[in-house]
């Protein structure tokens, strides 16, 4: 996902570090075929097991991925069969990002989102979604700086936190809330400085963004 950062990559790109994408695997049994339905650079498919067998989109042609449509186009949806979708999808539509992957995950859906996506809202979507959709489980994450502020251009972090939120197709898995254990914030320390590096080249455009990409 991405609305951080001098200047803008565009389409709300976080890239997902791979101490949190090596979280949700150590604590859900994700298994068969899994969809990555935003894949932006392939963040969390390079932190995911290895035997993981994925089938990827981005909206964004400039990402390498299986097919580039727009996460909520319902034909992207029926042309395909997934067990599993595992994304960090933008904000702004997750929720019917979320809907469709609810719809055609045969076995569950595990997305990486702000906080804030737990706050009914007065008026819109919000206002009865979760409510209707009440997730299995959430693992919470320590707050990371995912990219530079705009406005001063110092690595920041963001109002609140994020989380993984789980629903499995199966209504009588016991519900579970889990919090990031040491490990998970021992190695967010340690992947920090390349993944700034990284980000900083994605960014600036420069001799490196290409390397950037291609180490994604």
């Amino acid at each position: 996902m991405s609305e951080q950062g001098t200047p803008d990559l565009g389409l709300e790109f976080y890239e997902t570090p791979a101490a949190f994408t090596k979280y949700l695997f150590s604590e859900v049994p994700i298994r068969g075929r899994a969809f990555e339905c935003c894949v932006g650079d392939g963040a969390i498919l390079r932190a995911a097991p290895a035997d993981t067998l994925w089938f990827t989109n981005d909206l964004d042609a400039r990402w390498p991925a299986d097919v580039h449509k727009d996460a909520r186009d319902l034909t992207l949806w029926k042309a395909h069969e997934f067990d599993w979708t595992v994304s960090n999808p933008a904000f702004t539509p997750a929720i019917e990002i979320i809907t469709r992957a609810l719809e055609h995950s045969r076995i569950g859906v595990a997305m990486h989102l702000r906080a804030s996506i737990h706050e009914v809202l007065k008026t819109g979507i919000r206002r009865t979604w979760m409510a209707r959709n009440t997730p299995t489980g959430i693992l919470w994450l320590p707050r990371f700086a995912y990219q530079r502020s705009k406005t001063t251009g110092k690595w920041t972090t963001d109002s609140v936190c994020a989380c993984w939120v789980i629903w499995l197709a199966d209504k009588t898995a016991p519900q579970f809330i889990r919090y990031a254990p040491e490990w998970v914030i021992d190695q967010l320390d340690a992947e920090t400085p390349e993944y700034r590096r990284r980000m900083d080249a994605l960014m600036a455009g420069g001799p490196r963004a290409e390397e950037a990409k291609a180490t994604a």
